[in-house]
Protein backbone atom coordinates (compact mmCIF):
# COMPACT_ATOMS: atom_id res chain seq x y z
CA UNK A 1 0.00 0.00 0.00
CA UNK A 2 0.88 3.31 -1.12
CA UNK A 3 1.43 5.64 2.48
CA UNK A 4 1.26 9.17 0.64
CA UNK A 5 0.23 10.66 -2.91
CA UNK A 6 2.05 13.68 -3.69
CA UNK A 7 1.26 16.18 -6.57
CA UNK A 8 1.77 20.23 -6.76
CA UNK A 9 0.69 22.50 -8.99
CA UNK A 10 3.97 23.70 -10.24
CA UNK A 11 5.10 20.97 -11.88
CA UNK A 12 7.10 17.66 -10.92
CA UNK A 13 10.61 19.82 -11.93
CA UNK A 14 9.82 22.90 -9.28
CA UNK A 15 12.32 23.28 -6.88
CA UNK A 16 9.34 22.51 -4.23
CA UNK A 17 8.59 18.88 -5.61
CA UNK A 18 11.76 16.79 -5.22
CA UNK A 19 13.35 18.14 -1.38
CA UNK A 20 9.93 16.90 -0.10
CA UNK A 21 9.83 13.46 -2.27
CA UNK A 22 13.01 13.11 -0.69
CA UNK A 23 11.99 13.79 2.79
CA UNK A 24 8.68 12.00 2.52
CA UNK A 25 10.47 8.78 0.97
CA UNK A 26 12.64 8.59 3.93
CA UNK A 27 9.73 7.53 5.84
CA UNK A 28 7.05 6.89 4.09
CA UNK A 29 5.83 4.72 0.33
CA UNK A 30 5.18 7.82 -1.93
CA UNK A 31 3.82 8.17 -5.43
CA UNK A 32 5.11 11.43 -6.75
CA UNK A 33 2.65 12.29 -9.81
CA UNK A 34 2.41 16.14 -10.73
CA UNK A 35 1.47 18.51 -13.79
CA UNK A 36 3.98 18.30 -16.65
CA UNK A 37 4.50 21.76 -16.53
CA UNK A 38 3.47 24.52 -14.35
CA UNK A 39 -0.31 25.08 -13.72
CA UNK A 40 -0.76 27.50 -10.83
CA UNK A 41 -3.47 29.49 -10.63
CA UNK A 42 -6.13 26.69 -11.48
CA UNK A 43 -8.07 25.69 -8.00
CA UNK A 44 -9.66 22.41 -8.53
CA UNK A 45 -10.72 22.30 -11.68
CA UNK A 46 -11.25 18.91 -13.60
CA UNK A 47 -10.05 19.15 -17.41
CA UNK A 48 -13.32 18.48 -19.62
CA UNK A 49 -12.77 19.10 -23.12
CA UNK A 50 -9.41 17.38 -23.93
CA UNK A 51 -7.46 14.16 -23.39
CA UNK A 52 -5.33 13.46 -20.15
CA UNK A 53 -2.00 11.57 -20.65
CA UNK A 54 -0.06 10.42 -18.26
CA UNK A 55 4.09 8.99 -18.22
CA UNK A 56 6.23 8.03 -15.66
CA UNK A 57 9.85 10.21 -15.75
CA UNK A 58 12.45 10.88 -13.21
CA UNK A 59 13.56 13.54 -10.90
CA UNK A 60 16.94 12.76 -9.43
CA UNK A 61 16.79 9.69 -10.01
CA UNK A 62 13.45 9.23 -8.18
CA UNK A 63 10.28 7.93 -10.54
CA UNK A 64 7.21 10.13 -10.77
CA UNK A 65 4.28 10.73 -12.93
CA UNK A 66 3.64 13.55 -15.50
CA UNK A 67 0.14 14.61 -16.11
CA UNK A 68 -0.38 16.76 -18.82
CA UNK A 69 -3.71 18.56 -16.70
CA UNK A 70 -4.31 20.02 -13.71
CA UNK A 71 -3.17 19.42 -10.29
CA UNK A 72 -6.83 17.59 -9.53
CA UNK A 73 -6.17 15.75 -12.59
CA UNK A 74 -3.69 14.20 -10.84
CA UNK A 75 -4.95 13.10 -8.27
CA UNK A 76 -7.97 11.78 -9.92
CA UNK A 77 -5.65 9.49 -12.09
CA UNK A 78 -3.66 8.90 -9.18
CA UNK A 79 -6.06 7.66 -6.88
CA UNK A 80 -8.10 5.68 -9.99
CA UNK A 81 -5.55 5.19 -12.91
CA UNK A 82 -2.00 4.27 -10.88
CA UNK A 83 -2.74 3.18 -7.79
CA UNK A 84 -4.11 0.18 -6.91
CA UNK A 85 -5.79 1.33 -2.85
CA UNK A 86 -6.37 5.02 -1.83
CA UNK A 87 -3.29 6.50 0.00
CA UNK A 88 -3.27 7.21 3.68
CA UNK A 89 -2.79 10.93 2.34
CA UNK A 90 -2.47 13.53 0.37
CA UNK A 91 -0.09 15.81 -0.25
CA UNK A 92 0.50 18.78 -2.06
CA UNK A 93 3.81 21.27 -2.71
CA UNK A 94 5.71 22.97 -1.70
CA UNK A 95 3.98 25.57 -3.65
CA UNK A 96 6.22 28.30 -4.88
CA UNK A 97 4.87 31.01 -2.56
CA UNK A 98 2.36 31.70 0.30
CA UNK A 99 -1.68 30.39 -0.39
CA UNK A 100 -2.74 32.85 2.87
CA UNK A 101 -6.77 34.00 2.80
CA UNK A 102 -9.92 32.80 0.98
CA UNK A 103 -8.96 34.45 -2.43
CA UNK A 104 -5.43 32.56 -2.77
CA UNK A 105 -6.42 29.16 -1.22
CA UNK A 106 -9.89 29.25 -3.30
CA UNK A 107 -7.23 29.67 -6.16
CA UNK A 108 -4.37 27.92 -5.99
CA UNK A 109 -3.84 24.89 -7.68
CA UNK A 110 -2.01 22.79 -4.95
CA UNK A 111 -4.71 23.62 -2.31
CA UNK A 112 -7.03 22.42 -4.77
CA UNK A 113 -5.39 19.26 -5.22
CA UNK A 114 -5.54 18.41 -2.07
CA UNK A 115 -9.50 19.51 -1.89
CA UNK A 116 -9.81 16.78 -4.52
CA UNK A 117 -7.68 14.07 -2.09
CA UNK A 118 -10.34 15.31 0.28
CA UNK A 119 -13.66 15.03 -1.52
CA UNK A 120 -12.52 11.57 -2.00
CA UNK A 121 -12.52 10.96 1.92
CA UNK A 122 -8.15 11.20 2.03
CA UNK A 123 -6.85 13.35 4.50
CA UNK A 124 -5.22 15.68 3.01
CA UNK A 125 -2.60 18.50 3.83
CA UNK A 126 -1.04 21.52 1.50
CA UNK A 127 2.34 22.90 1.99
CA UNK A 128 3.49 26.68 0.71
CA UNK A 129 6.14 29.13 1.12
CA UNK A 130 7.05 32.42 1.07
CA UNK A 131 9.25 33.65 -0.73
CA UNK A 132 10.57 37.17 -0.12
CA UNK A 133 9.50 39.53 -2.90
CA UNK A 134 12.99 40.59 -3.13
CA UNK A 135 14.03 36.79 -4.29
CA UNK A 136 11.31 36.36 -6.35
CA UNK A 137 13.25 37.86 -9.25
CA UNK A 138 16.71 36.13 -8.65
CA UNK A 139 15.73 32.61 -8.12
CA UNK A 140 15.42 30.36 -10.98
CA UNK A 141 12.44 27.33 -9.10
CA UNK A 142 12.88 24.87 -12.35
CA UNK A 143 16.59 24.76 -11.81
CA UNK A 144 18.07 21.75 -9.48
CA UNK A 145 20.71 23.39 -8.09
CA UNK A 146 18.22 25.40 -6.00
CA UNK A 147 16.59 22.63 -4.73
CA UNK A 148 18.54 23.45 -1.34
CA UNK A 149 16.07 26.58 -0.92
CA UNK A 150 13.11 24.61 0.10
CA UNK A 151 15.13 22.07 1.94
CA UNK A 152 13.96 23.63 4.81
CA UNK A 153 10.50 24.02 4.50
CA UNK A 154 10.22 19.95 2.97
CA UNK A 155 11.77 19.13 6.26
CA UNK A 156 8.83 21.43 8.54
CA UNK A 157 6.32 19.51 6.05
CA UNK A 158 7.48 15.69 6.74
CA UNK A 159 7.62 16.74 10.71
CA UNK A 160 3.67 17.55 10.09
CA UNK A 161 2.88 14.66 7.89
CA UNK A 162 4.89 12.80 10.83
CA UNK A 163 2.28 14.19 13.63
CA UNK A 164 -0.57 14.07 11.13
CA UNK A 165 0.36 10.06 10.47
CA UNK A 166 -0.16 9.35 13.81
CA UNK A 167 -2.77 6.92 15.63
CA UNK A 168 -5.70 9.31 17.07
CA UNK A 169 -4.69 12.28 15.46
CA UNK A 170 -7.92 14.87 14.92
CA UNK A 171 -9.64 13.95 12.18
CA UNK A 172 -12.50 16.33 11.63
CA UNK A 173 -11.36 18.63 8.65
CA UNK A 174 -11.22 17.89 5.26
CA UNK A 175 -7.52 19.40 4.49
CA UNK A 176 -5.09 21.75 6.39
CA UNK A 177 -3.36 24.79 4.44
CA UNK A 178 0.33 25.37 5.89
CA UNK A 179 2.21 28.55 5.11
CA UNK A 180 5.69 28.06 5.96
CA UNK A 181 7.87 31.71 6.38
CA UNK A 182 10.79 31.82 4.45
CA UNK A 183 13.93 31.12 6.94
CA UNK A 184 12.02 28.91 9.26
CA UNK A 185 13.09 25.70 10.24
CA UNK A 186 11.96 22.90 11.82
CA UNK A 187 11.88 24.31 15.69
CA UNK A 188 10.20 27.45 14.36
CA UNK A 189 7.04 28.24 16.08
CA UNK A 190 3.83 27.15 14.96
CA UNK A 191 0.33 28.77 14.82
CA UNK A 192 -3.50 26.85 14.37
CA UNK A 193 -5.00 29.75 12.10
CA UNK A 194 -8.06 30.65 10.15
CA UNK A 195 -7.47 32.08 6.50
CA UNK A 196 -8.01 35.89 6.79
CA UNK A 197 -11.09 37.55 4.31
CA UNK A 198 -9.56 39.27 1.74
CA UNK A 199 -10.66 40.24 -1.95
CA UNK A 200 -7.87 40.09 -5.07
CA UNK A 201 -8.73 43.50 -6.11
CA UNK A 202 -8.06 43.96 -9.63
CA UNK A 203 -6.24 41.40 -11.32
CA UNK A 204 -6.05 41.75 -15.16
CA UNK A 205 -4.42 44.93 -16.40
CA UNK A 206 -4.36 46.11 -20.00
CA UNK A 207 -1.48 44.73 -22.09
CA UNK A 208 -1.63 46.77 -25.72
CA UNK A 209 -5.08 45.27 -26.92
CA UNK A 210 -6.05 42.25 -24.32
CA UNK A 211 -5.72 42.10 -20.94
CA UNK A 212 -3.30 39.92 -18.67
CA UNK A 213 -3.42 38.65 -14.82
CA UNK A 214 -1.07 40.31 -12.80
CA UNK A 215 -0.83 38.02 -9.37
CA UNK A 216 -1.99 40.25 -7.40
CA UNK A 217 -0.05 41.85 -4.07
CA UNK A 218 -0.62 40.62 -0.32
CA UNK A 219 -0.54 43.27 2.34
CA UNK A 220 0.81 42.19 5.82
CA UNK A 221 -0.13 45.15 7.30
CA UNK A 222 -3.27 45.49 9.67
CA UNK A 223 -3.43 41.79 9.36
CA UNK A 224 -5.62 40.25 11.85
CA UNK A 225 -4.71 38.03 14.75
CA UNK A 226 -5.56 34.00 14.71
CA UNK A 227 -5.28 34.48 11.02
CA UNK A 228 -2.76 32.86 8.53
CA UNK A 229 -1.22 36.07 6.89
CA UNK A 230 -0.97 37.69 10.27
CA UNK A 231 1.23 34.29 11.66
CA UNK A 232 3.24 34.24 8.50
CA UNK A 233 3.71 38.21 9.36
CA UNK A 234 4.81 37.02 12.93
CA UNK A 235 7.94 34.68 10.93
CA UNK A 236 5.49 31.50 12.24
CA UNK A 237 3.91 28.71 10.38
CA UNK A 238 0.63 29.06 9.33
CA UNK A 239 -1.32 25.82 9.79
CA UNK A 240 -5.01 26.24 8.76
CA UNK A 241 -7.73 23.69 9.01
CA UNK A 242 -10.58 23.48 6.11
CA UNK A 243 -13.61 22.01 5.96
CA UNK A 244 -15.18 21.86 2.59
CA UNK A 245 -18.65 21.74 3.96
CA UNK A 246 -20.18 24.67 2.31
CA UNK A 247 -22.85 25.40 4.80
CA UNK A 248 -23.70 28.66 7.03
CA UNK A 249 -24.59 28.15 10.74
CA UNK A 250 -28.20 26.91 11.28
CA UNK A 251 -29.40 30.55 12.87
CA UNK A 252 -28.73 32.07 9.23
CA UNK A 253 -30.44 29.19 7.50
CA UNK A 254 -33.54 29.95 9.89
CA UNK A 255 -32.97 34.18 9.47
CA UNK A 256 -32.85 33.59 5.73
CA UNK A 257 -35.89 31.32 5.62
CA UNK A 258 -38.08 33.71 7.88
CA UNK A 259 -37.36 36.71 5.25
CA UNK A 260 -37.87 34.49 2.41
CA UNK A 261 -40.87 33.04 3.79
CA UNK A 262 -42.18 36.88 4.74
CA UNK A 263 -41.54 38.23 0.91
CA UNK A 264 -42.27 35.39 -1.05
Amino acid sequence: MIDILLTNDDGYSSIGFYPLLRELRRRYTVCGIAPDTQRSWVGKSLTAHADIEFEKVAVEGLPVFAVNGTPADCVQVGLFHVLDQKPMMAVSGINIGENVGRSLILSSGTVGAAMEAAIDGIRSVAFSLYIPPEYEEEIDFFDAENFHIFQRAAMIACKIVDILMRPGVISSFDLISVNIPFEAGTDTEYEITVPFKNAYGQVFHRSGTAYRMRSPLVSFENAAAGTDIHALAQGKVSVSPISLDLVVPQSTMRILDEQLREHW
